[in-house]
């Protein structure tokens, strides 16, 4: 294991806003005595102080099946990981904030953070910053560290093929995001949102390339090892395909966790891309047996790029 990734992993940490507790708490209530930790990401925690953003969680558990009380949705969260649940925080009737988050178990939080996972969902989002919260214990702690440092590893080796030899940190990691955007359905630009979460974490991303591939030349240049272009290329492409469809599977299956989210998604479905769908009684009634059909229709009308 690389240390030196460990130890800029593990020093990033956060004192929570309120909201976020409160919201921890609601979690747990919900899922009593299965969680392992909650990993806070997302546009909520570069923009702290703007309430209005959706709070994002992974939340790890123990076991699916004492995780959901639904035993269908237990075997989706399997097959189709990770089981995406919203949640409003209310006070007095007021909205206090909204939440969006992911269940996904410990053990296979680390596996897809490295090569055993195809796609890059997992391990190309925690290779960026997050926070760990409420971690059960020590041992859990250290679990969900290592595995981060395994997606950084991770992350770097499918984007090395993709640049120059000499490359700026900036630049190396914004490439592999970039790419890892590309796979996922996104409402915002790739190539902006890549540059975004590069330039607001430079330092971090200097440190993490020189933890890689040793120490920059004197004009910030780092020197990336290189390797088969084609095969990873190939790779990526693949990715692309086989993500975006079972993305929106994943998506249409988080409807069936509140009122109202079929009619929800499908709204963010048509603001992202222009597309709409007006699904039958039927699949209003059962949005989750039904995810794959609308999946495929969605896409056949060019929901997902």
């Amino acid at each position: 294991m690389n240390t030196a990734i460990y130890d800029i992993i593990s020093s990033e940490t956060l004192d929570p806003p309120a909201r976020v507790t409160a919201v921890i708490d609601i979690i747990k209530t919900r899922h009593a005595d299965r969680i392992e930790a909650f990993i806070y990401y997302g546009s909520s925690l570069r923009e702290l102080d703007n309430p209005e953003k959706m709070l994002d969680f992974y939340v790890l558990v123990d076991s699916y099946r004492k995780t959901h009380k639904n035993p269908i949705r237990a075997v989706l969260n399997k097959l189709i990981p990770p089981a995406v649940y919203y949640l409003e925080h209310t006070n007095e009737g007021n909205i206090v904030s909204t939440c969006k988050y992911s269940i996904l178990s410990l053990s296979d939080f680390e596996k897809k953070c490295g090569k055993a996972a195809l796609l890059s969902q997992v391990w190309g989002r925690f290779s960026q910053p997050c926070i760990l919260l409420g971690a059960r214990n020590t041992t859990a702690r250290d679990r969900i560290f290592k595995a981060r440092v395994k997606a950084v590893e991770y992350m770097a080796a499918q984007t090395a093929p993709l640049i120059e030899a000499k490359t700026r940190a900036a630049d190396f990691w914004g490439r592999g995001f970039y790419e890892s955007y590309r796979t996922e359905i996104r409402p915002e630009s790739s190539v902006g949102r890549a540059a975004e979460i590069v330039a607001k974490f430079e330092t971090r991303y200097n440190a993490l390339t020189a933890a890689l591939y040793g120490a920059p030349d004197e004009n910030g240049f780092f020197d990336i090892p290189q390797s088969n272009h084609g095969a990873c290329r190939r790779k990526w492409w693949l990715r692309r395909c086989i993500g975006k469809p079972v993305a929106a599977i994943r998506i249409i299956n988080s409807a069936a966790t509140f009122d109202g989210g079929l009619d929800y998604i499908l709204r963010k479905v048509k603001n992202h891309s222009g597309v709409s769908l007006h699904p039958t009684k039927f699949q209003r009634k059962h949005p989750v047996i039904c995810s794959p059909i609308l999946a495929w229709k969605l896409w056949r009308m060019g929901a997902f790029g």
